[in-house]
């Protein structure tokens, strides 16, 4: 697996890109996605060291973000890694007891690449990418 990015939920992407703009130096960023299938708006930040930054923002009722960001826990959300062999990583953190918390789904983000989180062992959330 290959890291890519930071997760970081917040309640919309303007304000979000001010208070990351408060501690990283940002060199570039992408443009913004709005990924229906995951209910999720997302724009990535780019820091003068290529660290990634995945900024992710409710879109419509039915979100993964909104009960996140209220209540105030796990705000910082996930590490992700990109793969090749993505239905074997998936089998591999399985075994190493890592908990699916949904099936894989197209992500728009990533030209509908499969993407899937687990909760690990350490109680953080893994993002998984099809690559």
């Amino acid at each position: 697996m290959k890291f890519h990015h930071i997760g970081i939920f917040v309640k919309n992407l303007a304000n979000g890109k001010k208070e990351l703009s408060k501690i990283v130096r940002i060199k570039k960023k992408s443009k913004i996605y709005i990924d229906r299938k995951l209910n999720v708006k997302v724009q990535f930040y780019y820091d003068y060291c290529q660290l990634c930054y995945e900024l992710i923002a409710p879109y419509g009722k039915q979100n993964p973000v909104s009960a996140i960001i209220n209540s105030k826990k796990n705000i910082l959300n996930h590490l992700a890694f990109k793969t090749k062999n993505f239905d074997k990583k998936i089998i591999e953190l399985r075994k190493l007891g890592y908990a699916p918390l949904q099936a894989a789904k197209e992500a728009v983000a990533f030209n509908n690449k499969r993407v899937i989180f687990f909760l690990n062992n350490l109680n953080f959330i893994i993002e998984l990418i099809e690559d």
